[in-house]
């Protein structure tokens, strides 16, 4: 074989001879030559790859190796520029893929369905690429047919087709059926101020929380009904009101804090591990919590735990005189929190029922609130 197709090595080695024995046996080797401790040898192309492994298995040191051979030179010559010719590839696709539109964002919907615009859409276009796209055509297109459209851009940013579309706002009378003023409360009326509509109620009526105190329609002298949109400013004597509960004497079961946990892991129904402690207490609340152990696990391990609280029976004895105001505070606090600032609290009113050591205490307050104020409810039609 010629000398451009081998491979020149070029070896550290203290004991040569008994290597190149060795090496003789399975390789042949061209021009050797010894510089103390250093050795030069050249080896045929196709064995370079064996004798290099030979060599390393052999603790040699190898201190250069070059490759002359032209099939060498050609694997490295596509190593290299196969991954500059990948990286033009890669260019030249994203720029060509570049030029497409992938997807369609509508932006603005609320009462037009938002496939429905992106199906009209796919359906205009001719193809995805964008000199193709026309933006106008589409938005008199998409005017064209949807009537709540009040105006429509269509523009490409990057890679999609952006719709942003405003809808038109229809007239009141075509929105949909009025619907009745209602009470938000229970009360009694002590204000009306009619704008549109049909009274049911008056000064000095008891209403409920959803009775009807403004009809949605008026009626002419000749007894036509025509609907409206029904309005007024109606106030009422509000009642608002919270519950107590107070025990004299109470035996109650409280935690000690000391706890016994026992845990067990299960697969498919099948017990693999546990970790059992025998429960001690004589009086005790248990909880059982399970979840999967799905972190870096594919097969469905649940681990389920139950946990044994230690309790004790206390007794609790308590003064209702000595504590009373404070449950009276607590229960206005908590009628207060339904109460805005420019609302004015009329009246208030305690109640304590009392029978064996229990107590029921009511609170009320009469808050003056607007109950109907504005607009009757719009239904769409259907």
């Amino acid at each position: 074989m010629k000398r451009y197709n081998r491979s020149h090595f070029k070896i550290k080695s203290l004991n040569q001879e008994k290597l190149f024995n060795k090496i003789c046996k399975q390789f042949e080797l061209y021009n050797i030559k010894q510089q103390e401790n250093f050795v030069q040898f050249e080896v045929d192309e196709t064995d370079a790859d064996k004798v290099e492994k030979y060599l390393l298995e052999s603790n040699t040191t190898i201190e250069q190796v070059k490759h002359n051979g032209w099939k060498r030179k050609c694997k490295n010559f596509f190593k290299k520029w196969g991954i500059i010719a990948g990286i033009l590839c890669g260019i030249i696709f994203y720029c060509l893929q570049y030029s497409f539109v992938f997807r369609i964002d509508v932006w603005g919907c609320q009462n037009i369905g938002q496939q429905e615009i992106v199906k009209f859409v796919n359906d205009q276009l001719i193809s995805n690429f964008k000199p193709n796209i026309d933006t106008e055509k589409l938005e008199l297109e998409l005017k064209d047919n949807f009537e709540q459209i009040s105006s429509v851009s269509v523009a490409i940013i990057g890679q999609s087709l952006v719709v942003n579309i405003h809808e038109a706002v229809l007239p009141e009378e075509m929105q949909g059926s009025f619907q009745p003023i209602v009470s938000d409360y229970d009360g009694m009326i002590t204000h009306i101020n009619l704008i549109q509509g049909t009274p049911n109620v008056k000064v000095g009526d008891i209403v409920q929380k959803g009775d009807v105190l403004v009809y949605p329609y008026v009626a002419d002298g000749e007894g036509q009904v025509m609907p409206v949109l029904p309005r007024a400013e109606i106030k009422a004597d509000v009642w608002l009101s919270e519950n107590e509960v107070f025990y004299e004497y109470q035996i109650k079961q409280e935690r000690t804090g000391r706890k016994i946990e026992c845990g067990t892991i299960t697969l498919f129904g099948l017990e693999i591990y546990s970790n059992l402690s025998d429960n001690t207490f004589e009086n005790y609340e248990s909880e059982k919590t399970s979840f999967y152990l799905t972190q870096n696990n594919i097969l469905p391990f649940i681990y389920s735990k139950i946990t044994f609280y230690e309790t004790k029976t206390i007794e609790i004895i308590r003064n209702f005189e000595e504590e009373k105001v404070e449950l009276f505070e607590k229960l206005r606090q908590k009628v207060l929190i339904s109460v805005a600032e420019n609302e004015i609290i009329k009246d208030e009113m305690v109640s304590v029922k009392q029978g064996g050591g229990v107590y029921y205490i009511n609170l009320i307050l009469t808050v003056e609130k607007d109950i109907g104020e504005g607009y009757g409810y719009i239904f769409p039609q259907s």
